[in-house]
């Protein structure tokens, strides 16, 4: 397997999250939660290779989805969640679960990762929003 950085793990982590809220959003209306085999294409890796804080964040953020959209929710001033846009809800997603279930890690770095991510594939108004939304309590 190749070496991959943190950063490519957090751009394939919103991927396999946002895939997954794809499928969830405009397919059966449920999350498969079994994200190994898209973690290993992108990863260009086989399933015991996959770097356990990749699987373990994805897997995490897919299993207490209701529980992590539940805590945004108070935060959501003059939006509902699943008005969001769903790399938006990936990010989110991502970020909480790391901070909350995956590993303790300042918040002020969880977010300038959530930030980066947004900037570089969304937008800098969803960045900032994604930067509010964070700072704001829920990572607390």
């Amino acid at each position: 397997m190749k070496e991959i950085s943190r950063n490519q793990e957090n751009f394939i982590i919103m991927t396999v999250i946002y895939n997954e809220l794809t499928d969830f959003t405009f397919g059966e209306g449920k999350l498969t939660r079994d994200a190994t085999e898209m973690i290993c294409s992108l990863c260009e890796c086989e399933p015991h290779e996959i770097d356990p804080y990749t699987l373990n964040t994805v897997m995490v953020s897919l299993k207490n989805y209701g529980e992590i959209k539940a805590a945004f929710t108070p935060y959501l001033k003059n939006w509902k969640w699943d008005r969001l846009p769903l790399l938006t809800q990936a990010i989110l997603l991502m970020s909480y679960a790391h901070y909350k279930y995956v590993e303790k890690v300042d918040a002020k770095v969880i977010i300038n990762v959530a930030v980066e991510l947004a900037k570089k594939y969304i937008d800098d108004k969803q960045a900032k929003f994604i930067n509010a939304i964070l700072d704001n309590g829920v990572l607390k």
